[in-house]
């Protein structure tokens, strides 16, 4: 039974800590790290009318781990895919868009424009 679980009998159960229990300092660090070994990268798909005309966001999407999921701006889901890169290129079928790394600046590779049509 876990910390804060209620017993058959409605009462609350503590577990006290093992022995070989972390620091509260070394805890709190142990879980800073499982959160940040995988953190989710936020993408962009931004369309382009014209040549270069104009351009606007087309949706928005978060890439974890090996799979990557697109948003339209109100937050529906509409597509899953294996990457940001593969989100690029199946809407690049129907669309003129850009794949974006916001807050990057204007670099191009993974910390920028990853690539356009």
């Amino acid at each position: 039974m876990l910390a804060g679980e209620v017993s058959g009998a409605g009462e609350e159960s503590v577990e006290e800590p093992s022995p070989w229990s972390m620091s509260e300092d070394e805890f709190a660090t142990l879980v800073q790290e499982i959160a940040d070994e995988d953190v989710p990268r936020v993408f962009a798909l931004v369309e382009e009318f014209g040549a270069r005309e104009c351009a606007g966001l087309y949706a928005w999407g978060v890439e974890v781990g090996d799979r990557a999921s697109v948003f339209a701006e109100d937050g529906t889901a509409f597509a899953h895919c294996d990457s940001a890169a593969g989100a690029h290129e199946m809407f690049s079928l129907i669309r003129r868009v850009h794949l974006v790394w916001p807050g990057r600046g204007s670099e191009s590779g993974p910390e920028g424009v990853l690539s356009g049509v």
